[in-house]
């Protein structure tokens, strides 16, 4: 029997929708103009933005706080440009911004005239960051086949030391089961990007999340095929990371 685990979902029908002739955005947590009193950040995990692009088009942000920003593509391409350059990542690739507080970051669609989705995470750090610095992680869909495969921080990994937390996405078919073993005192959310799942006994359809605590793993069984999913876990180690 699985032992019932503190958590909360997140439905994909309740969050915030905005929506212009440029771009949409859904947000699982309050983020610009959404705000809802049961959507508040989870830890220092501040934003699940789910964002479409229309061709041409771009999103501007100050980030008020020192953070860590994940982008992962899901439809084309994305460039992240701040006052510190400017990089392009597409689909199995990952990129991971340290940004100190107040820094700009502009996300563009690099395409004329086709859509780009991208799921946006911020997490916010433990402690001021001084430059900022990005990293890019590159994944094979048939790396992560029927196993959750960490890509923040990868096996080659040009980031020395550990960051407060560690992302890892994975594919599965209907039925294949995973176990997610976390460290000590570590909080666990997930979001399921295509297809649908049962974790620790709750059932996750697509663009579902789900936020666990005070558990040492998570056992997760997909429920169709292709079912792909992306976890973040936080808390890790509160070492200062550093970018070679």
């Amino acid at each position: 029997m699985i032992k019932q685990t503190p958590g909360t979902i997140y439905l994909a029908e309740q969050r915030g929708l905005v929506e212009t002739s440029e771009f949409r955005r859904y947000s699982t947590f309050n983020f610009g103009p959404y705000a809802h009193e049961h959507k508040t950040p989870f830890g220092n995990l501040c934003v699940v933005n789910e964002e479409t692009l229309g061709g041409g088009q771009h999103l501007e942000y100050t980030v008020e706080q020192a953070s860590y920003i994940i982008l992962i593509p899901i439809i084309g391409e994305v460039t992240a440009a701040t006052i510190a350059g400017s990089a392009t990542v597409g689909v199995e690739q990952l990129q991971l911004l340290t940004v100190p507080a107040n820094t700009t970051v502009q996300l563009t669609n690099p395409y004329e005239t086709e859509l780009v989705t991208f799921l946006q995470l911020w997490v916010r750090a433990e402690w001021p960051i001084q430059e900022i610095s990005s990293y890019i992680s590159d994944f094979q869909l048939t790396a992560i086949e029927k196993q959750l495969f960490p890509i923040v921080p990868s096996t080659n990994s040009k980031i020395s030391l550990a960051l407060p937390f560690a992302v890892s996405i994975g594919r599965f078919a209907g039925r294949q089961e995973v176990v997610y073993q976390l460290e000590n005192q570590a909080s666990f959310f997930a979001f399921v990007l295509a297809g649908a799942f049962e974790a620790q006994g709750r059932l996750l359809q697509e663009k579902d999340g789900l936020a666990l605590w005070n558990t040492k793993e998570v056992e997760l069984e997909a429920l169709s095929n292709n079912a792909l999913l992306v976890v973040i876990e936080l808390n890790k180690q509160l070492t200062t990371p550093h970018f070679t």
